[in-house]
């Protein structure tokens, strides 16, 4: 006699059979949703590209010596084995920390699912289409996965629900039934890696890794599914991963039989640093028009004083000595965007750090209460920044959601196309239209590597 199927298990078997619909072309696919992933998978390629053309991505590269193979590890003119590009292409996608995110999720779909789907679907020869629809899948069921997870207190959640994002986007371009699908997913959760926030806060670039690891596993998951399609793993139980945080079987699969498509609702990034610091630098950059306007200069600033939300309130760093350091520090993010009037990737260099410090150093982060008024009641990620000046009034700038939010705070599409831009922005043989070329192409009916490799 079978087991009775927990309320996860009913949850992930029906998620697995939307799955499977929308990999076979069987589900409707809206064209704001179709466009959507046009956004982020033209994010998800320009980062990628941007990353590997650093100094830190080429001796990463070196260092792992790879072997030829049948994927594209991008901007490198190399071709690598599948789990190579799955691995180093995700690496490459969040080393910029610019990468396409979502809210709701607590985390980044895209970069902890599309490098593997990508680099499997080059080896096996799928076609454009087919592999988009992957995309599709290895976003929602990620995404879905994070939204439905209540993390536990000190997870960084970089590989973690993705993986299953990850396994059902390969497992659709392995062309599992919905069974098969399933267990991709269960196995997915059962693989991510064991993550902590205390090697980000210390400024470590391991992080990334953790993204390459969650792409690799999630092959791994829907190659495991395609031998044992009926197994039952348990990856959720008691938790995600055993212990990263438990799930809520009725998040997991809200609003699927209404057409909800969360990759309609996520973020970009216009700022080189952690989406937390986006409400306090958008605030700055206001601060800074207003503080010129008034005669004055940053020598009048006495103290900057922060009142934000969440994570935010722990990114308090005044001082980095590493670029991660500097993507994880509000300080970092306020002081770039004061001083320069934005906050590139250029900006994290810790050699450029002398330039910021002297403002950063009087940058002051406090977590806000209730006393600080309806402001910090929403439910976006609000900030309020004032500059505390020489014999003069204060400035005092509200945000109550950072630029960029699909849903909340969109860019205009010329704003998107210069993301690109800059995310690009130190590559020499690529450009924005090189990655919109490609994104186009995975249309055509023919093999997604074709337009893939003119990436390489």
């Amino acid at each position: 006699m079978s087991a009775i199927p927990s309320p996860l298990e009913e949850a992930v078997l029906e998620l697995a059979e939307w799955a499977h619909a929308v990999g076979e072309g069987r589900a409707t696919v809206p064209a704001s949703t179709d466009s959507a992933l046009d956004r982020v998978l033209a994010n998800l390629l320009a980062v990628t590209v941007g990353a590997a053309a650093s100094a830190a991505q080429r001796e990463l590269v070196a260092a792992w010596r790879p072997e030829p193979g049948a994927a594209t590890l991008f901007g490198t003119g190399l071709r690598v084995p599948v789990e190579t590009a799955a691995w180093m292409n995700g690496v490459a996608a969040v080393a910029m920390e610019r990468d396409e995110g979502h809210k709701e999720s607590k985390g980044h779909p895209a970069a902890q699912s599309f490098p593997a789907v990508l680099a499997l679907a080059e080896s096996l020869g799928s076609s454009g289409p087919r592999t988009r629809r992957a995309l599709l899948v290895a976003y929602e069921v990620g995404a879905r996965l994070g939204r439905a997870t209540d993390f536990a207190p000190d997870v960084h959640t970089h590989g973690t629900f993705g993986v299953a994002g990850a396994a059902a986007g390969c497992a659709v371009l392995l062309g599992l039934d919905a069974s098969g699908i399933r267990t991709a997913i269960d196995a997915g959760c059962a693989l991510p890696v064991s993550t902590s926030w205390a090697p980000v806060l210390a400024g470590s670039a391991v992080r990334d890794q953790w993204i390459g690891a969650g792409n690799t596993a999630g092959i791994a998951a829907a190659r495991f599914a395609a031998v044992r399609p009926h197994e039952r793993v348990s990856g959720l139980e008691p938790a995600l991963g055993g212990r990263l945080g438990t799930v809520d079987a009725e998040t997991l699969v809200r609003g699927l039989d209404e057409g909800e498509w969360l990759i309609e609702s996520g973020y970009l990034k216009r700022y080189s640093a952690c989406a937390y610091t986006h409400g306090p630098a958008d605030a700055a950059l206001h601060a800074r028009s207003l503080l010129a306007s008034s005669g004055r200069s940053l020598d009048d600033v006495q103290a900057v004083e922060l009142v934000v939300t969440g994570k935010a309130a722990e990114l308090t760093a005044t001082t980095w000595t590493t670029r991660h350091g500097a993507y994880f520090s509000v300080p970092f993010a306020v002081a770039s965007a004061l001083v320069h009037g934005d906050v590139d990737h250029s900006r994290s260099d810790p050699d450029h750090a002398a330039a910021l410090l002297p403002i950063a150093s009087v940058v002051d982060v406090r977590a806000a209460s209730d006393a600080d008024g309806p402001l910090f009641a929403a439910s976006g990620r609000p900030a309020r920044l004032t500059l505390r000046l020489h014999d003069a009034p204060p400035i005092t700038v509200d945000v109550g959601h950072p630029l960029g939010d699909s849903t909340l705070t969109p860019f205009t599409p010329s704003a998107v196309d210069g993301l690109l831009d800059a995310a690009l922005v130190e590559v020499e043989r690529f450009d924005r239209h090189d990655v919109l070329a490609v994104v186009e192409a995975l249309r055509l009916e023919r093999p997604a590597g074709a337009a893939l490799a003119a990436l390489a």
